[in-house]
């Protein structure tokens, strides 16, 4: 840790140096090119052992606050975490820097179901075991194993990619403290009414023998007959065919029905045939009935429109209520049985046949298609387009099944959520996710929350088992298992005193010797858990607003200033947080604004997936890594072989040379680039490889502007500091009642002390150098491009649209400040002498930066870090550093964001029309000359004296700006700049037409039109009021008059120079991630170069 020494005037003699601390710095790499790796190493240790991710208390000012949401601990983080963290991050940063109290809380989700695979796939390849192998006991200890593996691992890169979380509070969603927030939840909302338990249809994974949300089912679109490989399963099945089946009728004199279906195992569970009642084909089924082939039961003909449609198939549907969502509801409105086929593991069970009970039901769908051939009941199978649902956790296809669920009545909650979102209480960005919100939560069903795994939050429900009291009709072996569940008794309690408690309560029973207690063994869906997280992250249920005998976070920091996430689980997560957390805090909302941002899909569009190979961890984007290394790590994945060979082909195909270093800042430039209420994000490497770049001139830009610092010490270069945290404090005491006096005290206090600050602020804040006298023009369009910049960027975050924040920084340090003020200042400041008009302009350069790296840090934390305290510290940082204790910090991380509203700042506002015609104009005539150099084939070593005519009104104004820009003009043009003004026009016009005339008298005609030239005259108009005289020495005349005799001879190699630069420029621009990738200003830039070179390209055709 570096220390930096001061001597404190308010010290003793026995105290006479105080030391603060800075973030650490590598001093010596500044000369070497940048190393994104030495750059990073050591400054978040600092940060975090500074205490500086934690809240800092500001005197009751304004306070912001986020949570982020949590990752899977099922492994490590890819690229759309990054992106996560990165909008979150540089939110968090730029907040803490504008003064705000800051929290942002940082937490792992223990996803059931994705954690539980991960764990039976590493358990299957490393000791060949399942679960049930293992015990429930074991089997837990193993995940719990694997959660603080990767925890650590998710943490870590958490902690590489910058994250300022306040690790302090960190939480996870099966800790004590979230597990009990979760009971206890669950038990509110039972008795609240709002949780039930019911037997429905469910989307149901035999291989995982648990319900599937459906935000994990994959639905893939199968089109003709095709042998599908299931990664659940070794044999293929086949899909994509439907076959037609007769079903003989109890009347002989009717002929059998045909009936179409694709899953033929199903029939064992069929309990009527429908047809539609208008149907005249089949009149005379109408209250008929069918002979089952297998069990040879009698099953009704049933009338119903809403199922059959007359023009698809044979017209006739076999019913098989306890397997399929459609057949079911059919089955309710007729009063149908229904019949459960099918084991929990996807075997068939009792209610089909000896000779097929046992058997996996894909296994006894060619068995049973054998069998009816074997009875003459088989008619065909043909071609058939169906569309697959897939468990997107273990690849087995999912079977709608009967079970008894928990769920949660959702209509009212939702109708509230609607409320909030249509009253503005709660902001959606992008906007056109509102349609999708109100869509979703209008149309709501039930939500099912329980799932048959072992890895989760235990439901706090008992079933309530009578002894020696069971009813008749408990007996009844009529009483179907719907009756049946109907009739169980539940209570709830975070254990089993609770329960009994609740046994007395409900059903009146007090002796405990009359009944038993049965734990449920299910657990609760992860979005039950991740529902609460707002709250249970802030200490929900023990804190609360009403806690009056403590200040907790739950108080001070709810609701959330943004919750920011993945479009794609606006309705799994985003809604279901505003449902709940308002139902159990008192209707109060979860967080004001919901910010979304799309998904990112591979260079080609292609949703990311380990079994295709184009999964990004962030870490190799950071660190690099070889295409070797790639595959290696691929192998020891818990991948199918089969998988493992599709993935190393998409390796090869999307990183054919690896992954070269890039480092953490280039990874968050690129990402917070992309705009967030687009359309899916198409990750390219190639940008996040080009902002490396990007670090490499900032690196060097700034090692320019430390050379011409080396002398200055304690000076006020922070041209923007303005005492944002008073202000900020002033604006939100003004709106804080406290009863307390003393409170009240202080705030009036620091009330008074804020209004002497804005007054000094605005009075007597020393100017940090002389901005009128001291400075060039070019100085003032730098401040004033700055000026603008500030005002972007800081709007940018106030509506939460970073892309444009991100853009703008980008093309104003690649193109304002490196490509035009440091070449303009380079002449100025390399003279031995500095003139009186350019005495400050290092100060400026030394403002500017510091400013820039300010609002560059939350995109770019670390390599700003560095740069940042390498300059020199401003007379106002040192009266900090003086009065702060011992081993306190010094970091950008809590300097000041700029702010537009600075006083001196504001001068050259009023001047920005005057500036930017006085320097565009200058610019202009640096493009033209340069560009008529290039069309006579001047070598730019050649020296050229080149006279401005200057006329009109502003004469005296347009002077004093090439006066001015003098040296910088002669530099950049290798050549001799002679000003003239109107007096002698008519010397210098006779003079250019004699010229003109020895060049080429045919060309006397080509009037020069405003910013253009001609390739017979010397002379071209910038503008109105400036013309422009080159004077060439008598050999260069003789070549120029030489090209213009034959001008083929010179422009063959210009015409194939200008196709090559064309067609380049052009495929760039055609490129579909041109608009996504490439910041606006850069795109208008490099349209009108294109442009430019085809009008050159033109004009030398024309010759």
């Amino acid at each position: 840790m570096n220390k930096l020494l001061f001597l404190s005037k308010k010290s003793s003699t026995s105290n006479l140096y105080r030391f603060y601390s800075r973030a650490p710095i590598n001093e010596s790499s500044i000369k070497s090119s940048f190393d994104p790796k030495v750059v990073e190493e050591f400054k978040y240790k600092y940060w975090q052992d500074s205490g500086l991710f934690k809240p800092k208390s500001n005197n009751g000012g304004e306070k912001f606050s986020m949570v982020l949401p949590p990752p899977n601990v099922t492994g490590s983080l890819h690229i759309g975490h990054s992106l996560t963290t990165t909008i979150q991050d540089s939110l968090i940063r730029y907040n803490r820097m504008m003064g705000k109290e800051v929290l942002w809380i940082p937490g792992l989700d223990h996803s059931g179901i994705a954690t539980q695979v991960a764990v039976e796939k590493q358990l299957q390849v490393k000791q060949g075991k399942t679960r049930f192998d293992l015990g429930r006991e074991k089997f837990l200890e193993q995940v719990f194993q694997w959660t603080d593996q990767y925890s650590n691992n998710i943490n870590n890169q958490l902690k590489i990619t910058g994250s300022s979380l306040d690790w302090s509070r960190s939480v996870f969603t099966l800790d004590e403290q979230r597990n009990d927030a979760v009971q206890t939840a669950f038990i509110r909302m039972f008795e609240m009414g709002l949780i039930y338990r019911s037997t429905r249809l469910v989307n149901w994974c035999p291989y995982l023998q648990s319900v599937i949300s459906d935000i994990e089912v994959d639905h893939q679109l199968i089109e003709k007959p095709t042998m599908l490989k299931l990664k659940s399963r070794k044999k293929s099945v086949e899909v994509g065919a439907i076959h037609n089946i007769s079903y003989m009728m109890e009347d002989p004199m009717l002929p059998p029905l045909i009936v179409s279906t694709t899953r033929p195992e199903t029939i064992f569970g069929d309990t009527a045939l429908a047809v539609h009642p208008l149907d005249e084909r089949y009149k005379h089924y109408h209250g008929k009935f069918a002979i089952h082939p297998f069990n040879h039961e009698r099953i009704p003909i049933v009338l119903d429109d809403i199922l059959v449609n007359r023009e698809m198939g044979t017209g006739v549907v076999k019913i098989t209520p306890a397997h399929d969502f459609n057949d079911y509801q059919c089955a309710q409105r007729h009063s149908l049985p229904i019949v459960n086929i099918l084991n929990s593991n996807g075997t068939l069970n009792e209610n089909s046949t000896a000779e097929f009970e046992g058997v996996d039901r894909l296994d006894a769908r060619s068995m049973v298609i054998e069998k009816l051939k074997q009875i003459g009941l088989y008619r065909e199978k043909l071609a058939h387009s169906q569309t697959l649902s897939i468990c997107s956790r273990s690849g087995d296809l999912l079977e709608p099944v009967l079970k008894p669920q928990w769920y949660v009545k959702c209509k009212d909650m939702a109708d509230k959520s609607i409320e909030f979102v249509e009253s503005g209480e709660i902001k959606i960005i992008p906007e056109s996710f509102r349609a999708d919100w109100s869509r979703w939560l209008t149309n709501i069903q039930d939500w099912c929350i329980s799932r048959q795994l072992w890895w989760g939050n235990p439901i706090p429900a008992y079933r309530v088992i009578l002894i020696d009291k069971v009813t008749q009709e408990d007996l009844d072996i009529h009483l179907t298992e719907t009756e049946r569940l109907k009739q169980e008794k539940w209570v709830v309690g975070k254990n089993e005193k609770e329960a009994r408690e609740n046994v007395f309560k409900t059903y009146g029973i007090a002796n405990t010797s009359e009944y038993r207690l049965e734990k449920d063994q299910d657990v609760l869906d992860t979005w039950f858990s991740s529902g609460l997280f707002p709250i249970s992250s802030m200490g929900w249920p023990t804190a609360t607003k009403n806690n009056e005998n403590s200040i907790n976070d739950f108080s001070r920091f709810l609701p959330l200033d943004i919750m920011e996430t993945g479009s794609d689980i606006l309705f799994f997560w985003v809604a279901r947080m505003v449902m709940m957390c308002s139902t159990l805090n008192n209707g109060e909302i979860p967080f004001k604004t919901i910010l979304l941002h799309p998904m990112i899909r591979d260079s080609q569009g292609r949703k990311m997936s380990k079994s295709l190979g184009n999964v990004i961890d962030p870490l190799h984007v950071i660190n690099g890594i070889s295409l070797q290394d790639l595959k290696e790590n691929l192998l020891n994945s818990n991948l199918s072989q089969q998988e493992k060979i599709t993935a190393t082909k998409g390796l090869e195909k999307e990183f054919p040379q690896g992954i070269p270093q890039c480092g953490t800042d280039s990874l968050r430039f690129s990402l917070a680039q992309y705009p967030i209420n687009g359309k899916d994000i198409n990750l390219d490497i190639s940008k996040i490889i080009g902002n490396r770049l990007f670090c490499n001139k900032l690196w060097n830009a700034s090692k320019f502007v430390f050379n011409y610092l080396i002398n200055l010490n304690n000076l006020s270069i922070n041209l923007y500091y303005n005492n944002n945290n008073n202000n900020n404090n002033n604006n939100n005491n003004n709106n804080n009642n406290n009863n307390n006096n003393n409170n009240n005290n202080n705030n009036n206090n620091n009330n008074n002390n804020n209004n002497n600050n804005n007054n000094n602020n605005e009075k007597d804040q020393e100017q940090p150098f002389n901005y009128l006298e001291s400075t060039t023009l070019i100085d003032k369009w730098i401040l004033l491009k700055l000026t603008k910049l500030v005002e972007i960027v800081n709007e940018s975050y106030k509506s939460n649209n970073l892309s444009i924040a991100a853009q703008s920084l980008y093309s104003f340090f690649q193109y304002d400040f490196c490509d035009i003020y440091i070449e303009c200042i380079k002449a100025d400041l390399s003279k031995p002498i500095l003139s009186k008009q350019n005495e400050h302009s290092s100060l400026v350069l030394a403002s500017v930066l510091d400013s820039y790296l300010r609002m560059l840090h939350p995109f770019m934390p670390f390599i700003t870090e560095d740069l940042w305290q390498r300059l020199p510290k401003s007379k106002k940082q040192l009266e900090i550093a003086n009065s702060i204790e011992i081993d306190d910090s010094l970091s950008i991380m809590i300097s000041d964001y700029p702010n537009p509203s600075y006083k001196y700042h504001q001068l050259f506002k009023n001047q920005e029309i005057e500036i930017e015609k006085q320097v565009n104009l200058f610019l202009d005539t640096l493009k033209l000359i340069r560009s008529q150099k290039v069309s006579l084939g001047i070598n730019e070593k050649t020296k050229l004296i080149i006279k401005l005519q200057i006329i009109g009104d502003d004469q005296i104004l347009i002077k004093s700006s090439f006066n001015q820009l003098k040296d910088s003009f002669e530099k950049l043009l290798n050549s001799k700049l002679i000003i003239d003004n109107d007096d002698n026009n008519d010397n210098n016009n006779n003079n250019n037409n004699n010229n003109n005339n020895n060049n080429n008298n045919n060309n006397n005609n080509n009037n020069n039109n405003n910013n253009s030239i001609s390739l017979s005259s010397n002379k071209f108009t910038i503008s109105k009021e400036l013309q422009v005289l080159i004077e060439f020495d008598k050999e260069i005349n003789n070549q120029l008059n030489q090209k213009l005799i034959n001008p083929n001879q010179s422009n063959d190699k210009k015409i194939l120079k200008l196709e090559n630069i064309i067609k380049q420029l052009q495929d760039e621009i055609d490129n579909p991630d041109f608009k996504q990738r490439v910041p606006e200003k850069v795109q208008n830039i490099k349209i009108e170069k294109l442009n430019q070179y085809k009008i050159e390209l033109k004009e030398i055709y024309k010759k």
